[in-house]
């Protein structure tokens, strides 16, 4: 009997005596997030663009993320002695990493690259019926870096700011994050 009760006894004992599994703990750590923003950038000519900035899903690195955007101006007339014509068109290239501080605010920073891009004529049309004018351009690259802040006000909706050397110029965002 006695073998019995102390039988049952450690039985009831260790079912109780489990390690702790903390993998299991969801709340511990934030969820995986996607950020897509409109931007502005001001720069030579006005610049719109998206950026997609997903939070990395990796659990062991909750805090970082990467974020890629790119934005273009439209095609601005230049002013050339007719009947040449010409154009500008600029486009800027933003990819990074991104950290969260609080579970509202995040830094982010990384490299840009703005092409601006003129191209015209060279006011020379081959003798040829239905002929077009020779268009010629030039582009030129400039490699940046840029620093800001993401804030999400409420549940959904992020602003953000920034700076961008590529253009000297900011970098205005907001947009959705789900």
């Amino acid at each position: 009997m006695i073998r019995l009760l102390l039988a049952s006894l450690i039985a009831c004992c260790s079912v109780n005596a489990m390690a702790n599994n903390f993998s299991l703990e969801t709340e511990t750590k934030p969820a995986p997030v996607m950020a897509i923003t409109l931007d502005y950038i001001p720069a030579t000519e006005d610049m719109y663009g998206i950026t997609f900035a997903p939070r990395h899903y990796d659990r062991d690195y909750a805090n970082w993320g990467y974020y890629i955007g790119y934005a273009q101006s439209q095609k601005e007339d230049v002013y050339v002695e007719p009947p040449g014509e010409a154009y500008t068109k600029d486009s800027l290239w933003r990819f990074g990493l991104s950290y969260t501080l609080t579970a509202d605010l995040s830094i982010y920073g990384g490299a840009a690259a703005y092409t601006s891009e003129y191209s015209s004529t060279t006011n020379i049309v081959p003798y040829v019926v239905g002929a077009e004018p020779v268009w010629e351009t030039d582009k030129d690259t400039t490699w940046g870096a840029e620093i800001g802040l993401r804030y999400v006000i409420g549940k959904h909706v992020m602003i953000g700011a920034g700076y961008n050397s590529a253009t000297e110029s900011a970098v205005i965002s907001i947009g959705y994050s789900m």
